[in-house]
């Protein structure tokens, strides 16, 4: 957010009014001038006696209304011409001369790539108290900011019931900047106030590069641990994906779910190996049916039953540390959001990944810490650069150079394992 010019000509006694006005990446087919207001129980100060109106034409609004924070949200459809999807033709084009040869073939001439459209443009309307105001302009701003697009983010949700459209919700990670000003509530006009511009998401550069010989390394090594059965690879690939719906996108209900999924997938395969590892000298399923069986309780129960026993630390709950921050901030937020519905905010998504990420680091920490116990599960989830960054490098080196053994066939030999106990339960 850029640097908020002084408000030198607000009264101290009189509240905020601040107004945004953002320009919606996809259409919302709301009627041009359609004004929808929400009210919050949060009390407003300082307008006792003051009549308010949600626009010039309609009637004031009642007294208790009037003594509420609110968001009121003014539709602008702006015609414009966009582009239409493209189809990517032209490239297309180039590789099948590659292939077949011939002459490459021009569509454009034949196809219309922009159309008459409207772009959406939202007035967010809303206030702070003076107070709040006073104590911190730049963090009122935000909060201002954040409440109106939770308002626009349930409108843009509820009209995509209405059309049935996919479009992603409205939300601040999708627009690039807005226009804000500042008023107090009796100046006829905001020539007198202040504003600025605030730069939210600017748009993301194409990509303009390809992997190099390293990377294509890397890629080749992550295919092959996954198609042998890693399913660590498949944590990771949640976990991006939370940030993805997080940064990108402002879904931050998915977030938190695919946050979880990470956190859950790292937990479950983590055991499993231990399990597995432990099982090696005298081959049987029965300890992980036992230690994977629901009717003993579900995943926490099994994080604070048998964890601790195998990698030592905190692994309750109720005990401050790594575990108690994702059952609190993740899996207890999760389970609001998956089975009530309910959406979180920015900081609590922010939160829940947070505690993800630390329940993480917590796991790759102790694994190190038990190389000695369950080398070959230290050295499938941190290989030799984890162990060597946390310790644990020389435990798991002198069980490699103790015998034949060949890593390479450890997640393969690990997935048949884990297929018969998936199959037993």
């Amino acid at each position: 957010m850029d640097e908020l010019p002084a408000a030198t000509s607000i009264a101290e006694d009189q509240p905020m009014m601040l107004t945004f006005l953002v320009a919606l990446p996809y259409p919302c087919p709301m009627p041009h001038g359609a004004i929808v207001g929400r009210h919050f129980s949060e009390e407003l100060r300082g307008l006792q006696g003051v009549s308010m109106r949600m626009s010039p034409d309609t009637p004031d609004l009642p007294d208790d209304a009037t003594s509420r924070i609110f968001v009121s949200l003014r539709f602008w459809q702006v015609r414009e011409r966009v582009p239409v999807g493209d189809m990517h033709l032209d490239a297309l084009s180039q590789v099948a001369v590659e292939i077949a040869g011939g002459e490459p073939f021009s569509p454009s001439e034949d196809l219309e790539r922009e159309i008459d459209s409207y772009r959406t443009v939202v007035e967010m309307i809303t206030v702070q108290n003076a107070d709040v105001w006073a104590a911190d302009e730049k963090a009122a701003v935000d909060d201002a900011l954040d409440r109106c697009f939770g308002v626009l983010s349930d409108v843009s949700s509820m009209a995509r019931l209405v059309k049935h459209r996919g479009h992603p919700i409205a939300t601040k990670e999708q627009v690039a900047v807005a226009l804000w000003f500042g008023r107090p509530p009796t100046s006829p006009s905001y020539k007198t106030g202040i504003g600025g511009i605030l730069m939210l998401t600017p748009p993301t550069d194409p990509v303009r590069e390809v992997f190099e010989e390293p990377e294509m390394n890397r890629l080749m090594a992550h295919l092959k641990r996954v198609w042998d059965g890693s399913p660590l690879e498949l944590a990771m690939d949640r976990s991006l994906e939370a940030s993805t719906f997080m940064r990108r996108d402002g879904d931050y209900g998915n977030a938190v779910i695919h946050a979880a999924l990470a956190s859950e997938i790292v937990l479950d395969s983590t055991l499993a190996l231990l399990l597995w590892e432990e099982q090696l000298q005298a081959p049987t399923i029965d300890a992980a049916i036992a230690a994977f069986d629901e009717s003993r309780g579900g995943l926490t129960t099994r994080v604070r039953r048998e964890y601790a026993p195998r990698l030592g630390g905190v692994w309750d709950p109720e005990k401050r540390g790594p575990v108690q921050a994702w059952a609190r901030d993740l899996a207890r937020l999760r389970g609001r959001v998956v089975h009530r519905g309910y959406r979180p905010t920015e900081a609590e998504a922010v939160a829940a990944l947070s505690a993800s990420d630390g329940l993480l680091d917590f796991i790759k920490e102790r694994l190190a810490a038990k190389a000695r116990n369950h080398p070959r599960t230290a050295l499938l989830v941190l290989g030799e650069p984890g162990l060597r960054r946390l310790g644990g490098w020389k435990a798991a080196k002198a069980y490699l150079e103790a015998s034949q053994h060949c890593p390479d066939d450890w997640f393969r030999e690990y997935a048949a394992w884990r297929s018969q106990v998936d199959a037993a339960r």
